[in-house]
C-alpha cells in the first residue's frame, strides 16, 4: 500500500457517506464489495450481509435513517495482511437535536472496480447507546 492507495481509501471512505445520503441507494455498490458485512448493532442497527442487504436497509430512508453522515478523523493502516480504516462519524438526531457520534471499524479490499468496503463495524460512543431504537446509522 502506497500513499496512492491510502488517498484513494480516504475518497472511498467520504464518498460512501455521500452514498447513504443519495436519493436513492445507486451508488452503494461503488462503495462496498458484493459481499460485505455491515454491522450497526453498536448503534441501534442491524447485522446486514451482502450488498443487497445493505442497499435494503439504507432503503428504510429518513427516518429511521438520519438526515445526513458525516465522518472525519479517517486513519488507513495495513494490520496481519488486511487494509482496514478506522474513522470517526456524527449524525444528527432531529428527535433530540444533538448529534450522535461514533466509530466506523472497516475492513477494505483492492477489487478490479477500485477499493471497496468489505466490512464496517459501526460503534455509537456518544451518547452512550440506550439500546432502544432511536436514529439507525
Amino acid at each position: 500500500m502506497d500513499t496512492g492507495d491510502i488517498v484513494e481509501i480516504q475518497q472511498l471512505e467520504a464518498f460512501c457517506h455521500h452514498a447513504v445520503d443519495h436519493e436513492d441507494q445507486s451508488l452503494l455498490h461503488l462503495a462496498f464489495t458484493d459481499d460485505a458485512r455491515f454491522d450497526g448493532r453498536l448503534c441501534g442497527g442491524p447485522l446486514c450481509v451482502g450488498l443487497q442487504e445493505i442497499i435494503d436497509f439504507f432503503a428504510l430512508g429518513k427516518p429511521p435513517h438520519p438526515p445526513s453522515h458525516h465522518m472525519t478523523n479517517c486513519w488507513v493502516r495495513e494490520e496481519d495482511g488486511r487494509v482496514l480504516v478506522k474513522m470517526k462519524w456524527m449524525v444528527p438526531d432531529p428527535s433530540t437535536g444533538r448529534f450522535n457520534i461514533g466509530i466506523n471499524d472497516d475492513w477494505v479490499v483492492r477489487t478490479d472496480k477500485g477499493w471497496r468496503i468489505k466490512e464496517r463495524i459501526a460503534t455509537q460512543v456518544y451518547p452512550e447507546p440506550s439500546g432502544e431504537s432511536g436514529s439507525l446509522p
